[in-house]
């Protein structure tokens, strides 16, 4: 995966696990009904289970990955001309290519994947104990 966007998730789940930790967080959380902290609980770990499927999913396919690599370097090549063929669709070039340099990445990344997997299941323990 790329090394950016690993490194967001991974600052992202820094903070929300930080933030979580905080008194002020805890009290309030403890203070609001159940009708409005069960949705947010729930919410933020339907979310972290929707990201640790697709990390688990990428973890589970490096082999295949790293067997199209030579696919990666050629559409990689082909976004680079049709850009300029086409430059008012750069948009949808730039979201390709991001998906390719993220399937690139994958083999590279297995342990920080492995280390965002322990620390997401760190954060759906705390949310539990809210």
């Amino acid at each position: 995966m790329a090394d950016n966007t690993l490194e967001k998730l991974n600052s992202a789940l820094d903070k929300l696990s930080d933030t979580l930790d905080t008194e002020a967080v805890k009290t309030a959380l403890g203070l609001i009904p159940d009708t409005l902290k069960s949705p947010i609980i729930e919410g933020l770990k339907q979310v972290l289970e929707v990201v640790k499927t697709t990390l688990n999913d990428l973890k589970d396919k490096v082999a295949s990955i790293v067997n199209l690599e030579d696919l990666f370097s050629t559409t990689t090549e082909l976004l680079e001309a049709a850009e300029g063929l086409a430059p008012d669709q750069s948009s949808t070039f730039n979201e390709v290519r991001s998906v390719v340099q993220t399937l690139q990445d994958v083999p590279e990344a297995q342990q920080e994947i492995e280390n965002i997997l322990t620390k997401i299941d760190a954060i759906v323990t705390k949310l539990e104990a809210l």
